[in-house]
């Protein structure tokens, strides 16, 4: 069995001036699919930066850290601790979020799309918000055995099955969402955030208004937030890809009016015009300095 699960195992290492980092990341079997997006197990040492801008892309994250303390700003400039063995679960944002470590750091991140976070909670995440919520919270007493069972664990691929393998319990228990909220979540995501709000309402029968009221309590975002958050999450993946052509060419192949308007979007979820925000990348999988 682990055999078949390090087949989905991808890992990017690096080592240089920037540090020495490993990312080992596992990509969900179609039945997980729809409620996690990718699952990280990394560590790091030696790197002269202490701070990362990680940004929204439209999916809420779940992180045990498990080295050294961990610092968040969110919402900037407030700053939370974690230290080994702790972590947090944080809904779906608009705004990008600063990470800081003592140039050394270890743990495993989920990220969950917005059906798995919802089924993880077990209620709406509306009303949890993108605050920065103790692991307890979210999955009760599990939450300790699994923060442990990751602390023990000989390898990144078994800290990744593990976590995998405790999550599928979770999501078995059923998602109790209303069908046409889904459907709603299931074309945006498809359409790559493209796809008109007024046209998906008009399909359901309703209101714009309640559309994204429903949507909003159930999910912890209005679908037209989603969208604007999934384009850019299109055009950074292109960037990063190196699908990246030009700025107007990208600009169209996101949805986007034209350069203006995603060197607007980029300031308003990267906090930085598309050309300066670049120059903050870190090779092989290492994010972006802030």
């Amino acid at each position: 069995m682990m055999g078949r699960q390090h087949e989905r195992i991808r890992v990017a290492a690096h080592s240089s001036a920037h540090g020495t980092w490993r990312v080992d990341s596992l990509t969900p079997t179609a039945r997980m699919a729809p409620f996690v997006r990718q699952a990280y197990a990394y560590a790091e040492s030696g790197t002269p930066f202490s701070r990362r801008r990680e940004l929204p892309i439209g999916d809420a994250v779940l992180i045990f850290n498990l080295g050294p303390e961990l610092r968040i700003e969110h919402p900037r400039p407030t700053r939370s601790r974690f230290a080994a063995g702790s972590g947090f679960y944080s809904g779906p944002s608009p705004n990008y979020a600063v990470s800081e470590t003592d140039g050394a750091q270890e743990g495993v991140q989920v990220m969950l799309t917005l059906l798995g976070a919802r089924a993880l909670l077990g209620r709406p995440l509306g009303a949890i918000g993108d605050g920065l919520t103790p692991p307890g919270e979210v999955l009760g007493n599990a939450a300790g055995e699994i923060a442990g069972r990751l602390g023990e664990a000989r390898s990144p691929a078994e800290r990744l099955v593990m976590m995998e393998a405790a999550l599928e319990r979770r999501f078995a228990q059923g998602i109790p969402v209303r069908r046409e909220l889904v459907w709603a979540w299931r074309r945006i995501e498809a359409g790559g955030g493209r796809v008109r709000i007024g046209a998906l309402a008009a399909e359901l029968g309703c209101s714009r208004k309640h559309l994204a009221v429903g949507f909003r309590h159930e999910f912890g975002i209005t679908p037209k937030l989603l969208g604007r958050i999934l384009r850019f999450r299109a055009a950074l993946g292109r960037i990063q890809s190196g699908a990246f052509t030009g700025w107007a060419a990208l600009a169209a192949e996101c949805g986007y009016a034209d350069q203006a308007h995603l060197a607007r979007e980029f300031r308003a979820f990267a906090g930085s015009a598309p050309t300066e925000f670049l120059r903050h990348r870190l090779p092989d999988d290492g994010g972006f300095v802030d």
